[in-house]
């Protein structure tokens, strides 16, 4: 099976393939990851036959997700996606949850005070009525979080990558 992904090796399109390998019982590198530059490319692959599954966010395939010419098998997050009729990979039997996140960082060594007024200006910004309406306009899920626990959950993801890149032999 030839699975295409918008990112390089080490990126979201690339670990989740591989993560849910794992989590299925097939080694990760035995797994044929095929690698596009973005969802532009991705897409006319899918389209195009030249591989047989693609992994990518939804806004990458929205259009024609809804013309009928791509199906959604599974979303990989821990809730379906608004109008889109696909389960869960947990609902599905397969126990892993996968996110793409970004976030806001700075540098180590900033004063409380400055890093105290960043999250505040973030807070207030997640509060208002236009980063809401963006969530929804964006299908995004809010998984909004700062100052420490923000921190924890960097630090999970950096030894869930690490590890799936030292099982691939690419760290």
């Amino acid at each position: 099976m030839r699975i295409g992904g918008g990112s390089g090796n080490g990126g979201p399109d690339h670990l989740f393939p591989m993560q849910l390998a794992a989590a299925v019982g097939v080694d990760p590198t035995e797994v044929n990851y095929i690698s596009y530059d973005g969802g532009g490319p991705l897409t006319t692959a899918l389209l195009g036959a030249k591989i047989d599954v693609g992994t990518s966010g939804l806004g990458e395939f929205e259009g024609q997700i809804a013309d009928g010419s791509l199906r959604v098998l599974a979303v990989s997050g821990e809730e379906r996606l608004a109008g889109v009729d696909a389960p869960t990979l947990v609902e599905s039997g397969i126990d892993l949850v996968f996110t793409n996140w970004r976030g806001v960082l700075a540098p180590p060594g900033i004063p409380d005070e400055v890093r105290d007024q960043h999250i505040a200006l973030l807070e207030e910004m997640h509060a208002s009525p236009e980063w809401q309406e963006a969530l929804e306009t964006n299908g995004w899920i809010d998984a909004f979080r700062t100052g420490d626990e923000f921190g924890e959950f960097l630090q999970e993801q950096d030894e869930r990558v690490a590890g799936t890149l030292e099982e691939l032999g690419l760290l």
